[in-house]
């Protein structure tokens, strides 16, 4: 058996027995032995089933913080920067589709993830709270770049643990740069998000993609005629935006690109400036895009004015020039010095969810076009209404799949897709209207992510065959029926 003292948030400060299956046993070892099949994790907080997958390199584990609806994980350990604690820290990951050595900020989910990333979740040390995230970009099926707000990040030598979670085909992103960063734009949606140019008298804006940068980003573009620095030569542009921002240390990072040159102007510097001050700068720069980043500090809260400039020689006297000036990915994050750093990746988990969901009860209504009277057995012709109410315990790992399987007179079998109405919480399908005298038979499948399957009960329903002049659905044709049908077109019944 082997003895260890684990520290920290995640089981750290929990005092941990495994028992190995193997006849042997070595302490204080802390790496799993390579003939360890399974083994038994007994902590003075709770008792937990771990399984070690050898050919997967998975453990499967029992664990009540569990993001619902998710099949896999890996742990992240952030050790802290010896600046000090950090709040609200924005941390950049890697996420590969395929697999590979998880390293630093580099991770790997062996196909097990959407191709379009759109399952991707990060939480804290909790298991369950969400944390902010933005993709900043990504090519589907092969890699996305996220950048992660970490609510608390200690001190060094001291570490925060974040969980990635994958696996849920039926999840799409939450990715939202205005909840991960102060300021973020990447004017995907058209628009100039809040930047504006100082010569806007002579400005049009060109939204139009982009795939020299960054793939499909948009970028943002502006003309300016005649601005010429006095007695200089130096003609020049700039984009401004303002952000509010607490007293702190900060990065600006953003990507920008002269659209071209010619004999009479030739692109001179690009500069990235924070309440004036330069912070970064490129020289001679040409018209290739250039990510430019710099650092500035905040004494007081406040807003501060971020700018990108944009100068340029004119060989010759330039009274009524043109230029293009583009930017991209512009936004502002936390900063220390150092920063705090990516340190080890987990195996991957997979939730041991093996229940699977409840049926706790089905119904179905004949579906009656109006005049026609609902009846409690369907009548020729009438649809009928299958609900039924499913549940998933709250640490399972969710609904994936809810299916109706239905056939007529004993032939073949049919299946539809049952949806979610969240306004009555049922899951809904239709059985189409059949013959007079025929047997429906149908059942319910319900599926969680994690694969577990239930099947409800066989139910059974006869067709009655249609009488003409039968409104009401008792088999009979009289004065209520009659009555009916006078009530429909304003009338009122004797």
């Amino acid at each position: 058996m082997v003895f260890q003292k684990l520290r920290g948030n995640d089981i750290e400060d929990l005092f941990t027995i495994i028992i190995y299956k193997e006849s042997y046993w070595r302490l204080g070892e802390r790496k799993m032995l390579r003939k360890c099949v399974w083994g038994l994790l007994v902590s003075i907080c709770f008792i937990s089933l771990v399984v070690v997958d050898n050919a997967s390199n998975s453990i499967q584990i029992e664990s009540t913080g569990w993001l619902s609806g998710w099949l896999y994980r890996k742990a992240h350990n952030i050790t802290g920067s010896t600046a000090g604690a950090q709040t609200n820290y924005q941390v950049m990951i890697n996420v590969h589709y395929d697999n590979g050595a998880d390293v630093e900020s580099e991770v790997y989910l062996g196909g097990k993830c959407r191709t379009d990333f759109g399952d991707i979740r990060f939480t804290d040390s909790s298991g369950v709270n969400l944390l902010d995230y933005w993709i900043q970009e990504k090519v589907d099926g092969v890699q996305a770049l996220f950048w992660v707000e970490i609510t608390y990040i200690p001190e060094s030598p001291n570490h925060t643990t974040i969980y990635i979670y994958y696996g849920n085909s039926n999840a799409s992103t939450t990715s939202n740069k205005d909840w991960t960063f102060p300021l973020a734009t990447d004017f995907e949606d058209g628009t100039t998000q809040g930047w504006s140019i100082s010569w806007s008298t002579y400005v049009t804006w060109d939204d139009v993609s982009d795939s020299a940068f960054q793939g499909n980003y948009c970028r943002a573009a502006g003309r300016l005629y005649g601005s010429e620095q006095a007695g200089t030569g130096d003609f020049y542009e700039h984009f401004q935006n303002t952000v509010y921002l607490t007293s702190g240390m900060y990065r600006m990072e953003g990507a920008a690109r002269f659209d071209s040159e010619d004999y009479y102007k030739v692109p001179k510097e690009i500069r990235f400036l924070a309440n004036e001050i330069v912070v970064d700068n490129i020289s001679d720069p040409g018209t290739s895009w250039h990510c430019l980043s710099g650092n500035f500090t905040l004494s007081t809260s406040g807003h501060i004015e971020l700018e990108v400039e944009f100068h340029f020689w004119a060989r010759s006297t330039l009274t009524y020039g043109s230029q293009n000036y583009f930017i991209d990915s512009m936004f502002v994050r936390k900063w220390c010095d150092p920063e705090p750093a990516h340190d080890t990746w987990g195996m991957e988990e997979i939730s041991d969810d093996k229940t699977p969901p409840e049926i706790v009860s089905v119904e179905w209504i004949p579906t009656a076009p109006y005049p026609f009277v609902q009846a409690s057995t369907p009548r020729q012709g009438e649809p009928v209404l299958v609900m039924a109410n499913i549940t998933e315990e709250e640490s399972g790992s969710g609904i994936s799949l809810v299916e109706l399987s239905y056939r007529v007179n004993s032939g073949e079998w049919w299946n539809v897709s049952m949806t979610f109405n969240a306004t009555i919480s049922l899951w809904t399908a239709i059985i189409p209207g059949q013959l007079g005298n025929a047997t429906v038979e149908f059942f319910i499948k319900a599926q969680d992510v994690a694969g577990n399957q239930r099947n409800s009960t066989l139910f059974t329903y006869n067709v009655k065959p249609l009488i003409v002049g039968d409104i009401n659905g008792d088999g009979k044709v009289n004065m209520r029926d009659i009555g009916l049908v006078g009530r429909h077109f304003g009338e009122t019944s004797p």
